[in-house]
């Protein structure tokens, strides 16, 4: 199975006036998300508190579960998927494998030494008021200025789709190559498009 990285671009603002908002539109839209429907009843043994009952503490501000903390993590997810936008790339990176293909390739085909993606993705805490959490989901938040200096440090990058595709016809270490390359295009465009609509970026892995 594994864990798996995705983002979205959100307005900071807009998902923080949702908390204590107590707003029965924006619950009856986080509701209406597939999203939701694949996390509302999710209950690890021993907890009490779900996503679903987490994202109606925060929009209605009662009281927080913190021995649930997973709940409001996954409650932030379905929040930035209703209220969010989706980014061009969405596919989800693999950690562990696929993100040591992309530091590899950043290391030896661009010469950006000592830069793990998975950290730069996740280096900053976000600004929303959940109970700390202790395992998964991890939430990592890049705003204006953390989105600018990444986009410089991968501004040495140029990759094309026909560069991709060239690559994933080739052999298994091709292939390989190729899934790096685009997942770090994705990034970049990502990046590109949150910077091009004034928006930050918001990143999930579980």
């Amino acid at each position: 199975m594994g864990y798996y990285i995705f983002s979205y671009g959100i307005n900071t603002g807009k998902i923080a006036a949702a908390f204590h908002s107590g707003d029965e539109k924006i619950l009856q839209q986080v509701q209406e998300t597939d999203t939701f429907d694949s996390y509302r009843d999710f209950l690890p043994s021993g907890k009490k508190t779900t996503p679903e009952k987490a994202i109606d503490d925060i929009i209605k501000n009662k009281p927080y579960d913190t021995e649930s903390n997973f709940a409001y993590g996954y409650a932030l997810i379905c929040m930035c998927d209703a209220l969010g936008e989706k980014l061009p790339y969405m596919q989800e990176i693999k950690l562990g494998y696929e993100t040591d293909l992309v530091n590899e390739c950043l290391d030896e085909d661009f010469n950006i030494k000592e830069m793990e993606i998975e950290n730069k993705l996740f280096e900053k805490k976000i600004p929303f008021e959940i109970p700390a959490i202790d395992d998964w989901p991890m939430i990592g938040f890049l705003g204006g200025q953390g989105l600018a200096e990444l986009k410089k440090t991968l501004s040495k990058i140029k990759i094309t789709e026909e560069e991709i595709d060239e690559l994933f016809e080739g052999d298994e270490a091709d292939d390989d190559k190729g899934c790096a390359y685009q997942h770090i295009k994705g990034i970049m465009d990502n990046i590109d498009y949150c910077i091009d609509n004034n928006l930050e970026m918001i990143s999930f892995c579980h």
